[in-house]
């Protein structure tokens, strides 16, 4: 079965990484120092968690991307582009590292807790469950901590 972040013990996993996040931590790949990868985060669960969108019609190559990426391969690729909304480059000083680890914990912890559907439509995967939006969550937090050797 794999891993989803609407799953206690998967979050409790998550958060036991970032919690040994640094501020002055390098990355392994990317740009984005350890504040703007938590910066990232936030942005990408806030929206997961509380929008929205109407039902776009998949395409077919959304659902094989999707087979791919949640089922198949081990993890998400180095160097993927995100949706210019959650681009944090520049955007966040290091003095809110605490401030952003704090908030991706608190977000990390409402996975497990939601009981509502989760609506929104991915970019790359388009109209996707809730059970697949826990798996896509935990691949996404797996991804960028890794990205910081934790």
């Amino acid at each position: 079965m794999k891993k989803n972040l609407l799953n206690k013990q998967a979050a409790a996993s998550i958060i036991s990484r970032v919690e040994k996040l640094t501020v002055n931590q390098k990355a392994l790949w990317g740009n984005m120092n350890a504040v703007e990868m938590l910066a990232h985060c936030n942005s990408c669960n806030k929206q997961i968690l509380e929008e929205g969108r109407g039902k776009d019609k998949t395409t077919v190559k959304q659902y094989l991307l999707r087979i791919l990426a949640l089922y198949i391969a081990p993890g998400f690729k180095k160097g993927l582009a995100s949706e210019p909304v959650h681009i944090t480059k520049g955007k966040v000083d290091a003095s809110q590292f605490d401030l952003q680890k704090k908030e991706f914990i608190r977000l990390i912890e409402k996975f497990p807790l939601n009981t509502k559907e989760l609506t929104l439509t991915h970019p790359a995967f388009g109209n996707i469950s809730t059970r697949q939006w826990g798996i896509a969550a935990f691949k996404h937090m797996d991804h960028h901590l890794r990205q910081f050797a934790l």
